[in-house]
Parts: C-alpha cells; structure tokens; sequence
C-alpha cells in the first residue's frame, strides 16, 4: 500500500469524515489497514481506494462524511475597526505582540517585508504547505510540509528564496488577509494591519480532489477546498498554539454553500468546540451570498405543496440544491422541467437515492433522502441538476407528518454557478455560509467603510435556529492591502479587495490585540473567544435607525477601541 501521505493526495482515494467516540486508540484500530488521520477526540478523516466506494453519495456514505467544498470568500479600513487608536493609544499600546494569528487560506508571500519586524527578521512562526510533499510534514500529520522561522529567515536571507521554502501564494487571497490582520507599517503607502507585531501562521489548503468536484458539480477552474483539510489545518494551528505557549486567532476566509445554517457540519462543530478554549479565537466570515438569490424559504402543509421556482441560465452545466426540514416534518419532491416534461413524487425513505431522467431535455436529477442527518437531526432532500436545459425548473415540495411545515433551499456558492441561474422568488435572509452559524466563533459580516452602508453581498442571519449571526461587521469593500509580487503596474505591491473574508481578517487583528491585552499583559488570565466574542459586540457602533441584533449588522460595527474603554471601566 502506498505511504499515507501520498493516498491522501492521490486522486484515486475518497476522503471521509467519521465521527467516534470510543477513544483514540479503538478508532484506529477500527480502521486498522487505512490511511487515517485524527483531526480531535471526536473526528477523524479515512482515506479510501474509490473504486471500493462504487455507490458515492448522501444515501450511502451519509451527508456528514462527505467533505463539503468551500470557496474563498472576496470579489477580485484598518482605521475604521478602532485597531489603530488602539495601537498608539498611550497606556495600551496593542499591536498584538505574543500572538499568533493563523490562517486557513491559499499560503503567503513571505518574502514581502511587510511580514517582516523591524530587523528584518520574518514574523512567520510556521508554514504549512498541504500541496507539497517535498518537505517534511507537521509531526502528528501525515501530508504537506512545514516550514519553520528558521527555514523562512534563511530563505529570506538566500538569493533564491524558493529553493529552501518553495511555498508561493498563486492566487493572493492569504497574503491579502495576513497583511491587512498583521503587516507592518508602511509610511510609504500609509498602510499598517490591525495587529502589526503579531505572530503569523499560515496552512496552505491544497485543492479539493476532482470526485468530489464532479460529485458537487463545480468545473468552472475556480478555487475550492476540502472541509477535511479545512478541519486538520485548524487543528494543526491548535497544537501551534500548545508548542509556542501564546494565544492564537483562527482566521477562515472561505466558506460553503452546503449546510443546515445552523452548525450541524463538522467543521462547524469543529470550530465551535476550539473557540471555548482559554487562549482561542476563532474568526469566520459571514460569506458573500446576501444578494445572489441561491437561498429559498418555503411552507407547505399536509394539503398544500409548495411550487418552488428556479431559473436556470445559459451554459450551466449543473448545480446541487439541499432542502432542508425541520423534525418531525417530512418532506418530498417531484420536478418539472421548462418543456413541462414532469416526474411524479418521488417518497421520502431512509437512504433512497433516485436518479431521474428527463429525455426531452437531456437533464438528469439525482435525488437523495436522508431523513435524519447526524449533525442537526433534521431532514436532507439533497439534489444534483446534470445538464439541465436553460428556463424554468420547478420543484414541487411536499410534506407529512406536518406540524411546522417551513423548510429552506439553499445552492452552492455563486463562483460554483452560472450568474443566470437563481430561484425566481428568493429569500436574502439566513444567507450566511457556512462554518458561520457556529455559535461560539465570532461571524463577521461586511460594510462600506467610506460610504457607512452595508455591504449588499454580506450573508444575512440569523442561524436557522434562529441564533444572532452575523456577530458584528467590519470594513469589506475597496480595503486596501498586499499584493503578492512587487509589479511595476501595482502600487508599491498593493492592491484593494472587496468581500467577507477581508472583514473577517481586520476582526482578527482587534482580537489579537485583546488577547495581548488579557493573557499577555495578564489583565485576563481566562481570556478565550466567546469572551471576546462578547467584549467586540459591547463596544459595537450602533446607528440609531437600526435594530438591533440585526439580520444584517448583528450588534453593529466592530470598534475595539470602545470594546477596550467598556472592558477597563468595569
């Protein structure tokens, strides 16, 4: 059998998630013969021969050991969070010293300075590249490989820096988030991050396995990644955090269309649990799907159905939608396609999966049922349109058993699907991605710092079990940061952003400012996220004309600095 490290980045093998509860030691003994890797005392990831796996799907591996696909969550203010009073405010002084702010993202360009101290020496604490098998993997992880300080400034020091780390960041996105959290100042371009001395740590995600593309039909070359190794990237920055003795903030600037909204997947739970932790943060963003129409809200009762509309556009090639229904409702579909060709019901039965042809179309749906799913307890109707024909598609729901009768239909991510495509009635409410419905990280959402409106992509809440989320909002569109390179035609290596992910970055910042404040300066020996969680919401600006908690701006606008003057009155 082939060398763990290379089945987990073979295309050959599928990657799932099981959750135990027996201990360490009889989940490995379990899956004795499999590649495996522990992601905490609840789940673990198995890597298995796909041709041993020849019914893939909801109905078979059940929903939750499938990795959902994630995408990164911007379009192509520091100032304004209150992280820079905070930094030269005479008696705080925050600038996030003795923290690590990790990131989850598309790797760093470290040979920017901006990552640099004022000796020149790298901030960089760790690197650890998932696309690379060359190096050396983290110990307790079984792929990638990791590159320390040492191993950066050496590089930094070397005429061909990528010969000794040759960790690149292709699309920006990390660099983007780590150098508005954390880059130094720079007069020059009158810029510097929210938590400028902090630590960095920076995991790599490799690219998500093409089964798992084509099973969640995404082919359009956009970035996607596996919610496994979104998970053992996470608990990977957790062990930095026991091997340094500092605080460490988690930043996720990616999210996902697939979910219950309302923290049942398990990197959700996974989140979750980290942030109670004494010396944890975790920080994810709200998404960017506030305004793209792939969110629907319906209600049916035992007599009534409920004709639920969507249009597909030109060109689409395919898309997944999940129904999700609340116990002890149950619900069933049946279709119509543009041309009026129908499908009868089609029953709701524990681990049904049927495959529907429509000839005059050329369109094939998968329907799969899964009647109780392992996150949450609710009702998943999961569904995948193969080449469907452009117009109308109308989906026809049921319901039995009825007591509520409300259900929601959410679609992936807009980058997964054609702009064209979008529910003719839809529901801009409860649009957040997910991991953002987990209840203990903080959810940030996104506005226009110049003009003070809110930012229309921003996922709205609340959770679908009706928790306040977004938590706050922070500056997301045009906020300026780091390029990779130093091309001619940029400004000086910068460039602006716009999406979620960037609010979710500045966030990080102000709280690395409060862990330096509590557990460095020990103010707070017993700071963890929930607590900052709750110091960011009190010192929240709040506008007068909006309610609040809001779908839109949770408890308002992030301002640490007021959080930092409630926090040391009392």
């Amino acid at each position: 059998m082939p060398e763990c490290r290379e089945i987990i980045m073979s295309e050959e093998y599928g990657d799932f998630i099981a959750e135990y509860g027996a201990g360490r030691e009889r989940a490995l003994e379990q899956y004795k013969g499999l590649c495996t890797q522990i992601v905490n005392d609840r789940y673990i990831c198995i890597y298995e021969r796909l041709e041993n796996v020849p019914d893939f799907g909801v109905a078979v591996s059940t929903y939750n050991a499938i990795p959902k696909l994630y995408g990164l969550m911007d379009t192509t203010a520091v100032a304004e969070t209150g992280s820079v009073r905070l930094q030269n405010q005479t008696g705080f002084e925050l600038k996030g010293k003795g923290v690590i702010i990790g990131f989850i993202d598309t790797g760093i360009d470290y040979t920017n300075d901006i990552f640099n101290n004022t000796t020149g020496q790298t901030r960089i604490i760790n690197i650890w590249d998932q696309t690379d098998n060359v190096g050396t993997p983290p110990e307790g992880f079984s792929y990638g490989s990791e590159y320390t300080m040492d191993d950066i400034n050496r590089a930094l020091q070397s005429e061909n820096p990528l010969d000794i780390v040759p960790q690149t960041d292709e699309i920006g996105h990390g660099t983007f988030m780590a150098g508005v959290a954390c880059g130094k100042d720079d007069e020059q371009q009158d810029f510097v991050g929210s938590a400028p001395e902090s630590f960095i740590a920076m995991v790599k995600l490799k690219q998500a396995k093409q089964y798992l593309k084509e099973y969640f039909l995404i082919d359009n070359g956009e970035p996607v990644y596996q919610e496994n190794d979104i998970m053992i990237a996470a608990s990977y920055l957790r062990q930095l955090r026991i091997r340094y003795n500092m605080p460490v903030v988690i930043v996720l600037g990616v999210g996902s269309g697939s979910g219950d909204r309302s923290g049942g997947l398990p990197l959700a739970q996974y989140v979750d649990e980290l942030a109670q932790y004494i010396g944890q943060s975790v920080v994810v963003c709200s998404g960017n799907e506030g305004n793209e129409r792939l969110h629907y809200s319906g209600k049916v009762t035992e007599t009534d159905v409920d004709e639920v509309e969507i249009r597909v556009g030109e060109n689409e090639s395919g898309f997944v939608l999940e129904l999700w229904g609340n116990t002890p409702d149950l619900f069933s579909v049946s279709f119509i396609s543009p041309l009026g060709e129908s499908v009868p019901r089609i029953p709701a039965r524990k681990g049904v999966s049927q495959q529907v042809n429509f000839l005059l179309e050329g369109t094939t749906i998968n329907v799969d049922y899964s009647l109780v799913e392992a996150g949450n307890g609710e009702e998943l109707v999961f569904m995948r349109f193969v080449n469907p024909s452009p117009g109308i598609w109308t989906i026809r729901v049921y319901g039995s058993n009825i007591l509520n009768g409300n259900f929601n239909i959410w679609g992936n991510l807009r980058q997964f699907v054609n702009s064209d495509t979008f529910f003719l009635k839809p529901n801009p409410e409860i649009t957040l991605t997910t991991p953002a419905s987990a209840e203990r990280v903080i959810t940030v959402g996104g506005y226009d710092s110049s003009s003070g409106a809110f930012f229309p992509k921003s996922g709205r809440g609340f959770t679908n079990d009706n928790n306040v989320k977004p938590d706050i909002v922070a500056p997301a569109v045009n906020v300026f940061g780091p390029d990779v390179g130093r091309s001619a035609e940029l400004s000086g290596g910068f460039t602006r952003r716009t999406g979620t992910s960037v609010a979710a970055a500045l966030t990080a910042g102000c709280c690395a400012q409060m862990f330096e404040w509590g557990l460095v300066k020990s103010n707070d020996i017993y700071m963890k996220g929930t607590y900052i969680k709750s110091y960011l919401i009190r010192g929240a600006n709040r506008d007068r004309d909006i309610t609040y908690p809001s779908r839109e701006w949770g408890y308002g606008k992030i301002d640490v600095f007021s959080s930092f003057l409630i926090l040391t009155r009392t």
